[in-house]
């Protein structure tokens, strides 16, 4: 991930490096003016004492202003590499089949990315700057004594290798809070989406409970990511404290055999200060980049995986039979449900009956491939007999809940696609919604307001109905689809349907006698 952030934009990257190393060097230049600065002091020379302060402010005070502005640019690539990141998200899942849990959808565009940005991405800004340092100022330190700089090595590796033994718990840890945070979304996903119903029924106490025992999942694992990152931080921190004492005592030793002037211990002071410093930095951004690697990883793969994107889809144009061969689903519990071989023809308007349980539904989302069944499997074939890879955009769905978008009437039934237009007006009159719009002073250009919920189910039913023969589907799949809307109008809208070409599937409980005659076949399904 590190290497495609950087080639995500060659010219911040080398502005960023460029001036990162440029303030190095003027930080370093600096620091190493100590040490003529204190020498000046020591023989008196005001001028030149006041002439060195003068260089290392300008020296020290430019080269971090260049890094801090190093620091914004880098902070600006980051943000455009995650829009680009969350619009290939998208992407990827936008084409998966079966869809993904909205809840590991959720978690991965927020959590996720939020947790490589803090842990991967913002580390590498602070450990190039850290090298940087490093460098500039081992290079100073060669200058004043060979010996010195080795001992500096020395220590320098050893802490370095110091992240190493806590890495891949502080991994396991980070990967932990992401897949608690991910069930702590789906757990807020499936008790709020019920929350009408718990208010209803006083049960805030389960609610708090199931809330607060998904939670604690959560809250476990952060303090135990934390409590290995401040494992790190205390083992680099003694290590630094080691090291710089043992630099400042060399040094001193140096000093009282003459082997260096007394200013030099300043200078010394100062870069053993900065590079034991910079190194635990080091050593702690790599232990936190290096917990984020699996993590990474697998966004990386989600963005360049995309399903069924090698498959080519077969258009329904010249579809003539949906059939179910040994269609089974099993469920975690144990609970199965075995279904009947089922043939539809081409064109056929079937009504699909059967008690609650029988897996009438289930059996939509499966002809859709939102779910993959346990056994068996269901086959789509032309006129010739040839088994297609149906294109599942040419098969309308009503859901029993429809799925209404921020946008007017007319952008929901033709989902966005202006050439449609006016077919949409003529189907919001064959399923009587036209009748609705008196009620809206804009008519279909009404906007729906999701939170103010300003359409009633019917009328958002009669939208997805709409939008179903706007796309002029081959296969149209009704789930309750009229169920909250009058008798009257149902029968309208049934009968307007029921001869159009397209082959219909019909789940209902509430049609009179009069609708169910209107339908080819029934298919009854049984536990």
């Amino acid at each position: 991930m590190i290497k495609s952030f950087f080639k995500s934009n060659y010219k911040y990257t080398f502005i960023f490096i460029v001036s990162t190393v440029i303030g190095g060097a003027l930080v370093a230049c600096g620091s190493y003016g100590l040490t003529p600065a204190t020498d000046s002091l020591k023989s008196l020379d005001t001028k030149k004492f006041i002439l060195w302060i003068v260089v290392i402010t300008i020296a020290s005070a430019g080269g971090r202003v260049l890094q801090f502005s190093a620091g914004y640019l880098f902070t600006k690539q980051e943000q455009e590499y995650f829009h680009n990141l969350r619009k290939k998200l998208t992407n990827h899942y936008y084409e998966s089949k079966p869809v993904d849990k909205l809840s590991n959808m959720q978690n991965r565009l927020t959590n996720d990315l939020k947790i490589i940005s803090d842990q991967a991405l913002d580390p590498v800004s602070n450990v190039v700057l850290c090298v940087v340092d490093l460098v500039f100022s081992a290079y100073v330190v060669l200058t004043f004594n060979f010996w010195l700089l080795c001992l500096i090595l020395v220590l320098a590796v050893i802490m370095l290798y110091l992240p190493d033994l806590l890495s891949k718990q502080l991994e396991k840890a980070t990967n932990e809070v992401s897949s608690n945070y991910s069930k702590y979304i789906d757990t807020i996903e499936k008790w709020l989406a019920g929350l009408a119903v718990l208010q209803r029924y006083r049960s805030k106490t389960k609610l708090s409970a199931a809330l607060a025992r998904s939670s604690s999942g959560l809250e476990k694992a952060t303090v135990i990511r934390d409590k290995k990152s401040v494992e790190l931080r205390n083992l680099t921190y003694t290590a630094n404290m080691v090291a710089q004492g043992a630099v400042l005592l060399a040094t001193g030793l140096l000093v009282l055999n003459h082997q260096l002037t007394i200013g030099t211990v300043m200078s010394i002071a100062n870069f053993s200060s900065l590079i034991f410093s910079q190194l635990v930095n080091v050593t702690s951004q790599i232990g936190s980049i290096k917990s984020t690697r699996s993590l990474a990883d697998s966004v990386m793969k989600e963005i360049k995986e995309l399903p069924n994107s090698e498959k080519k889809e077969d258009s329904l144009t010249n579809f003539d039979t949906l059939s179910t061969h040994g269609l089974v689903l099993q469920y975690p519990n144990g609970e199965k449900i075995q279904y009947p071989d089922i043939q539809i023809k081409a064109g056929e308007k079937v009504l699909l009956s059967g008690d609650s349980g029988t897996g009438k539904s289930t059996l939509f989302k499966m002809i859709l491939n939102e779910i993959k069944p346990t056994q068996g499997k269901i086959v789509f074939k032309d006129k010739l007999g040839k088994i297609l890879n149906p294109d599942y955009s040419q098969i309308g769905y009503i859901p029993q809940d429809p799925v209404v978008f921020p946008g007017t009437i007319e952008d929901n039934i033709t989902m966005f696609n202006s050439k449609l237009n006016k077919k949409a007006a003529n189907w919001a009159q064959k399923v009587q919604l036209a009748t609705d719009f008196e009620k809206f002073p804009d008519g279909i250009k009404t906007v729906v307001d999701l939170d103010k919920n300003n359409l009633s189910g019917g009328q958002r039913q009669k939208i997805i109905l709409a939008r179903t023969e706007v796309y002029n589907s081959k296969i149209i799949l009704i789930d309750e689809g009229t169920s909250a809307i009058d008798s009257v109008a149902t029968e309208q809208i049934l009968k307007n349907i029921l001869k159009e070409p397209a082959t219909v599937i019909f789940i209902a409980h509430n049609l009179t006698d009069e609708m169910v005659q209107l339908f080819d076949r029934r298919i009854n399904l049984s536990k």
